[in-house]
């Protein structure tokens, strides 16, 4: 009897600790990096699944998951689910594969686990034929990893073409987007962005507006966009569909 009642009492702890390790996953960044989106009238990564999908339905995978990198002092900072939140749902009774990427964990750059995991419910989605839909929000390459990030992107590029004409492929674009962050959404089949929130940036897209040296995208400086090289022109040249909604609310609800 006291050893049945040892092992309960094990597997209880264990729970205990399950449960405690997914209410770590859900806070992100942190409570504070939450507040930041929520002051702007934004949601969440995880707030924009529960939008989009149907109630209940969710099914989360990878969610411990963490980066890999020891330099730069990434060591000690590790984000359960790292930048992404990635699973399967249904949208009106039908299923399909979604990831929401997670701007409060590293501005929602890409890091080999981060790629991992989008790169894992892409290959299940054109397994079972269902289409794949991506909630973007990412400064491109997480830049402390290198060339193991960028290797990332080529990942997810080659299932972008593979996946092209076998799945429908969505993205929509809920904050400024750069880089790679960009270049994946624009192979997909639609795109959908948000007024004066959404950007994308294929380079050094944001110049000063007295003038000066290019920027990156980074909130809040007061920086504009440069028309001739900016993302209307460019979907407008690339003849990709890039409807624009209010807010970030109705572009997420629009992909269903």
């Amino acid at each position: 009897m006291a050893k049945k009642t040892e092992i309960g009492s094990g597997i209880e702890e264990q729970i205990a600790r399950l449960r405690a390790l997914r209410e770590e996953a859900r806070l992100g960044g942190g409570p504070r990096p939450i507040e930041q989106p929520h002051a702007r009238g934004q949601l969440t990564a995880r707030e924009r699944l529960d939008l989009l999908l149907d109630p209940g339905t969710f099914t989360e995978l990878d969610p411990f998951v963490t980066h890999r990198c020891a330099e730069f002092g990434l060591a000690n900072q590790r984000y359960l689910g790292d930048s992404v939140v990635t699973g399967y749902g249904q949208i009106d009774g039908r299923l399909v594969f979604v990831f929401s990427q997670d701007f409060t964990v590293f501005g929602g750059s890409l890091s080999e686990a981060h790629a991992e995991k989008v790169c894992k419910i892409m290959d299940l989605a054109m397994k079972v034929g269902a289409p794949v839909v991506g909630l973007n929000d990412s400064g491109g390459a997480r830049i402390q990893e290198g060339v193991t990030s960028l290797a990332g992107y080529a990942d997810i590029f080659l299932r972008n073409v593979m996946a092209s004409g076998v799945v429908p492929q969505i993205s929509a674009i809920l904050g400024p987007c750069a880089g790679g962050a960009v270049y994946s959404p624009a192979m997909t089949d639609f795109i959908a962005m948000v007024k004066e929130t959404s950007y994308m940036f294929g380079r050094g897209e944001i110049g000063h507006p007295r003038g000066g040296q290019l920027r990156g995208p980074r909130r809040g400086h007061g920086a504009q966009q440069r028309q001739r090289r900016g993302a209307l022109r460019r979907q407008q040249r690339a003849r990709v569909p890039a409807p624009r909604t209010p807010t970030a609310q109705l572009c997420t609800l629009e992909q269903r």
